[in-house]
């Protein structure tokens, strides 16, 4: 396993990128991003990057990843993107984690742990996921009146306020704006009031490229931050993990063979095909079968036959390569939206699903 497939993790290009949307909005601070393990990048490793490199601003799905970051040195503000059982108060205390708050009802049980804890409220603009329901312009006042009974709540220490964007990377830019324009309402109605709301952000990887003027005081980094921006940009982003499978077994096949489960794959000439160490296991999807290459030297080897769970097989016939080595999976020279599309899926699937525990990761500054 050791050096069966490795998962190289370019932190110079991390840096790189980071940089590229810090520098969009000159002033406003950036929130890194490193849910679900760093979208596969390992979220100790890049955390302890940026907040080397001076981010000081993270978040997190959950309680656990949270946690997770805190025990391995990160001093930075984390916020915890999902819920938190109240019952579990006292770790956000003890962790000095963010919690968002989506509702009073919500607030009013982490209020009634008497533990001082930061939150940022989260509005639902249209994502209709969670969040304090403010869809319509009929929603304003019950929106407000509910966000001035939490910021009552003697233990609850008021630090942002955000909402998420539905389709901020596609074509239906009014949504966008709609939903922007019900959050800044609410911003605007609660800052005239003399409330300080602290970090307001609602800048996804997408609206960061797209709306410069949704940016506020703080933008949320994610998808682009590691090499894949959801729109066409003509910023140079960089991929940040570049993914190498070594090659097990080579044979010389003839007409008349198949190749892997299914039979899918008829050998229709003399072929070489060599044996890859990676598979659905591994993370490379097995709607792969057929449809996909690995790259040897800028060479294309065509994948043959169905995906196994550890190996898959490629057409090696006209390239040089010998056991031992390694090909090229996705990364600097492979690019990985193509391979989205081919199936359906996108990018963030693909990268989050390289498995550790079966891929050794090396971090390269």
């Amino acid at each position: 396993m050791i050096d069966r497939v490795k998962s190289v993790i370019h932190l110079n290009n991390l840096w790189h990128n980071y940089q590229l949307l810090q520098n969009i909005h000159h002033l406003k601070e950036v929130m890194a991003v490193v849910k679900s393990d760093a979208y596969g990048h390992g979220a100790k490793e890049v955390a302890a990057f940026l907040e080397e490199k001076g981010c000081r601003y993270f978040a997190v799905t959950d309680l656990i990843e949270a946690i997770e970051l805190r025990e391995a040195g990160i001093e930075s503000m984390i916020l915890i993107l999902g819920k938190t059982s109240p019952k579990h108060a006292h770790l956000l205390y003890q962790y000095r984690l963010t919690q968002t708050v989506d509702s009073y009802e919500y607030a009013e049980a982490l209020n009634h742990q008497a533990l001082p804890i930061d939150i940022h409220l989260v509005l639902d603009t249209g994502m209709s996921r969670f969040g304090l329901y403010c869809h319509r312009e009929e929603n304003l006042l019950k929106t407000i009146e509910e966000i001035h009974l939490i910021l009552r709540l003697p233990y609850l220490n008021q630090c942002g306020i955000y909402t998420h964007f539905a389709i901020a990377d596609g074509e239906n830019d009014a949504f966008t704006k709609q939903q922007f324009d019900m959050f800044k309402r609410v911003v605007d109605q609660l800052e005239g009031e003399g409330i300080d709301l602290g970090k307001k952000h609602c800048s996804n990887s997408a609206s960061i490229l797209k709306f410069p003027e949704h940016a506020m005081n703080m933008v949320r980094a994610g998808i682009a931050m590691y090499g894949y921006p959801p729109i066409q940009s003509k910023l140079l982003f960089k991929p940040v993990m570049s993914v190498f499978a070594k090659v097990i077994a080579m044979r010389n096949l003839v007409p008349g063979d198949v190749v892997s489960y299914g039979l899918t794959y008829h050998v229709t000439k003399p072929m070489r095909v060599a044996s890859i160490a990676i598979g659905y296991g591994d993370g490379y999807d097995r709607l792969f079968s057929n449809n996909d290459y690995f790259l040897y030297h800028k060479q294309k080897l065509e994948v043959v036959g169905r995906v196994c769970m550890g190996v898959t097989m490629v057409d090696a016939s006209d390239c040089a390569v010998t056991i031992g080595e390694f090909v090229e999976v996705f990364g600097e020279e492979k690019p990985l939206a193509p391979m989205a599309e081919a199936i359906g899926t996108i990018t963030y699937e693909l990268l989050t699903n390289m498995a550790k525990k079966r891929v050794k990761f090396i971090y390269d500054k």
